[in-house]
């Protein structure tokens, strides 16, 4: 099983009441676990590790799961507004592959969006990592909780011929875990999304902008404004804009924040795809643990 032979399950984040849980099952805090997949969950060991060390330099920080080993940046891509070209990290090339495709049709996205969108009702979630912390936030969501939603096509059917590509394409797609999400995300006037952290770092997130306010003054209270833009995200130190139809790729295990103090809406679309370093076994192996938890009833709260 090689790099999952070892994965870290955080408890800094617990309350001082509270005891953190293992798919369901209870461990100290200050350690991390240790299975193999050819040993039962209670032959899991507790080991110290430098994956809970706290430095000041800024590092992934899922609240749940670690995978060491990762390549691992705030944003995976750079873009450069007036060459008009968007980097993707390390040269990556299912990064690169990915970001250029969806570029490619981000208008007949945004087209369908602004078609059908409007007319139907957002089926965004209280219950998940996603926290509204001010305003409103619509989704409508093409896979919600690693599970491709069939109404989806029904809506959105150009988006969703798109979006096929990346579940046959080397199951790009995040799927089978249950925090696989791809969904048009609607950031309306007057919202924010507070600091918060991803439970894992095996995925990478990409957003892809269709509506993007223009950088106006901004309309929040001058002690949250902070000299950033109007609108924008930060993922660790870093502060970025989005720019319509250019893909932003983040790694969200990191802290990040999004905001719109506008007085309009910011739209993308939101797709979780695979950490390129994760091989097929290790995509195997990651969803066979999670249908084994969900099976004994351990993720019943998620």
């Amino acid at each position: 099983m090689g790099r999952l032979a070892r994965i870290a399950f955080h408890a800094g984040r617990s309350s001082a009441n509270s005891t953190p849980f293992l798919l369901g099952k209870p461990y100290p805090r200050g350690g991390a676990w240790r299975c193999f997949s050819s040993t039962p969950p209670e032959h899991c060991e507790i080991v110290q590790g430098p994956s809970l060390l706290r430095t000041s330099t800024t590092r992934p920080s899922p609240s749940l799961l670690h995978i060491p080993g990762l390549r691992s940046l705030p944003f995976w891509t750079q873009y450069d507004k007036d060459q008009d070209v968007n980097r993707v990290a390390y040269q990556d090339p299912t990064v690169s592959e990915a970001v250029q495709y969806l570029e490619q049709h981000w208008e007949t996205i945004r087209r369908e969006y602004a078609e059908k969108a409007p007319k139907l009702a957002s089926d965004y979630q209280t219950d998940t990592e996603h926290t509204l912390h001010k305003g409103t936030w619509d989704w409508h969501s093409y896979m919600l909780k690693g599970k491709v939603q069939p109404n989806f096509e029904k809506h959105f059917p150009r988006t969703a011929t798109i979006l096929q590509v990346f579940r046959d394409e080397g199951r790009l797609l995040f799927e089978g875990t249950p925090f696989g999400y791809a969904f048009f995300s609607t950031l309306h006037a007057q919202s924010k999304i507070a600091a918060h952290s991803a439970p894992m770092n095996f995925r990478v997130r990409i957003h892809l902008p269709l509506i993007v306010p223009a950088n106006m003054p901004s309309a929040a209270p001058v002690s949250e404004q902070d000299g950033r833009p109007s609108v924008g995200i930060r993922v660790g130190p870093v502060v970025r804009q989005w720019h319509p139809g250019k893909a932003l790729v983040l790694d969200d295990a990191y802290n990040h924040e999004v905001w719109n103090h506008t007085h309009e809406s910011r739209v993308l679309l939101l797709i979780d795809l695979w950490h390129p370093d994760i091989t097929t076994q290790e995509k195997q192996d990651i969803i066979g643990l999670f249908n084994h938890a969900e099976e004994q009833g351990w993720l019943s709260g998620e």
